[in-house]
């Protein structure tokens, strides 16, 4: 289960991780290590961001934020994303716009029961 990066592109030993994980199997964990776990693979850091207008209401941004981190984890086909951090940019502008830039980020990973 072995990736290896070549100057710039993965190159993948076993393909059978690269398949999307089922829906409901993308879990969120902040801490790197998850215990009672392995991990089997790690696909590397992913992250999302969403930028909210000043006038747009906010209240289910952390929601959407995580949902755009699990879909792209589940597509990579990795079941965990560990080690999320997140930040908040409330001074951001976009196009002239200003607004809230909420941003998460962790890394990708298949984890296995010991």
């Amino acid at each position: 289960m072995n990736h290896v990066a070549v100057t710039g592109e993965l190159r993948v030993v076993d393909e059978s991780y690269l398949k999307p994980a089922p829906e409901e199997g993308v879990e969120l964990y902040t801490s790197p290590w998850v215990g009672g776990t392995k991990a089997a693979v790690y696909f590397g850091p992913i992250i999302s961001e969403i930028f909210i207008p000043d006038e747009e209401d906010w209240t289910n941004a952390t929601a959407r934020l995580y949902e755009s981190l699990r879909e792209k984890a589940r597509l990579l086909g990795a079941n965990a994303v560990v080690g999320i951090e997140s930040s908040v940019d409330p001074f951001a502008t976009r196009d002239g716009v200003s607004g809230l830039l909420y941003r998460a980020g962790g890394t990708a990973a298949v984890l296995e029961p010991l």
